[in-house]
């Protein structure tokens, strides 16, 4: 038996991935959107106090998502504690999303965005595993608008929440404990990473949508899957390409060269933030990091700026990782730690991945 943390699919399954065996059915990947959608909450009368009373889950305790949710993965995850974390999505039928030039997409009004946090309190035991938090973003009014849902230790609800929260977790692995400190944000906690740099969204881009999936036993790519159910804003005949299309490196996978899977993990975890007129502007602080970018554009071959501790250290000191401030503000185990919002722990993947970036660098252009 199998596990899979990042997918759509939350009960155990077999290794092969959602849905069982690849050839257990055919057909297309996603069936169109019903004509009667039940998951389009109006926020303009509140978020229902249940998560159960939202239309969306067919079965919450197995996390059956209902016929409105389109599930999708991404290349490169964010990191939060290493918590798995099933990703949806619900647009109004016959409403689409359109792709600007750079990638980013562009969701209709009355779009909902769910994604769900859970973890495997006993590594190693399947059975261990639970939802602890689901997250909403509703697009309303040409904005976005946030919930979030605690679950009850049963795994059988979520209540809405009305303000931050700070939950222990603990979980156990190899014999020893390790206490999590998980935050259920509020608002402005959100409006921190999700700002009007990136139209307030993270995942949904066409790098990180632009993989394979198996969609219950048809494996297909996410871009044509979605274009076939008319998701997609396309010019007349137009086909989706994936070959043509911006692809993300996957790091977990080991997809692409070093650099690649460095640059895509600080893109899911930083560039959010570090970009134009992100919270972090690089107008400001001069660090951009997002993947596309070559890396003497990005800044990162620059001295670290306003943190005394760290003075005149450069952000990437090629052949020495503990001598990188990129490397440091991840190892950080206090509230500069990066990223800055939704962790507890230092990531043992990523830092691994950026300490062996580094240390085979020659030169920082």
């Amino acid at each position: 038996m199998g596990r899979i943390y990042y997918g759509g699919c939350f009960a155990l399954l077999l290794s092969i991935g959602c849905g069982g065996d690849a050839s257990s059915r055919s057909g297309p990947a996603l069936q169109p959107r019903p004509e009667v959608q039940t998951c389009l909450p109006d926020v303009s009368k509140g978020m229902p106090a249940r998560l159960s009373d939202t239309g969306c889950f067919a079965d919450l305790k197995t996390l059956e998502p209902g016929p409105d949710l389109i599930p999708y993965d991404v290349n490169s995850a964010l990191w939060t504690d290493g918590a798995f974390k099933p990703r949806y999505m619900v647009v109004p039928s016959p409403e689409q999303i359109a792709i600007e030039e750079d990638g980013s997409w562009v969701f209709p009004e009355g779009t909902v965005l769910i994604k769900v946090f859970g973890f495997e309190f006993d590594v190693g035991d399947p059975h261990s595993r639970r939802a602890v938090e689901t997250r909403f973003m509703v697009r309303s009014g040409g904005s976005w608008d946030y919930s979030t849902y605690q679950w009850n230790d049963e795994g059988t609800e979520g209540e809405l929440l009305e303000a931050r929260k700070t939950v222990e977790f603990t979980i156990h692995e190899g014999g020893e404990a390790k206490v999590l400190e998980y935050l259920f944000p509020e608002y402005e906690d959100c409006v921190t990473c999700h700002g009007p740099a990136i139209d307030d969204v993270l995942g949904p881009k066409t790098a990180q949508i632009n993989r394979d999936r198996n969609y219950d036993g048809v494996v297909a790519n996410q871009l044509v899957a979605m274009a076939d159910i008319d998701l997609l804003v396309l010019d007349g005949d137009e086909e989706i390409e994936p070959g043509a299309e911006p692809r993300m490196a996957n790091p977990q996978k080991g997809e692409g060269t070093l650099d690649e899977r460095a640059r895509a993990y600080l893109d899911a975890n930083c560039a959010h933030c570090h970009r134009p007129n992100g919270y972090a502007s690089s107008g400001d602080h001069g660090l951009d990091l997002r993947y596309e970018l070559p890396i003497e554009d990005t800044g990162m071959c620059e001295p670290m700026k306003y943190f005394p501790q760290w003075a005149g250290m450069p952000r990437v000191a090629p052949g020495d990782p503990e001598g990188s401030g990129i490397m440091q503000r991840f190892l950080e185990v206090g509230v500069l730690r990066m990223p800055s919002i939704g962790t507890s722990t230092v990531d043992p993947f990523g830092t691994g991945l950026l300490r062996d970036w580094i240390a085979q660098m020659d030169s920082c252009p």
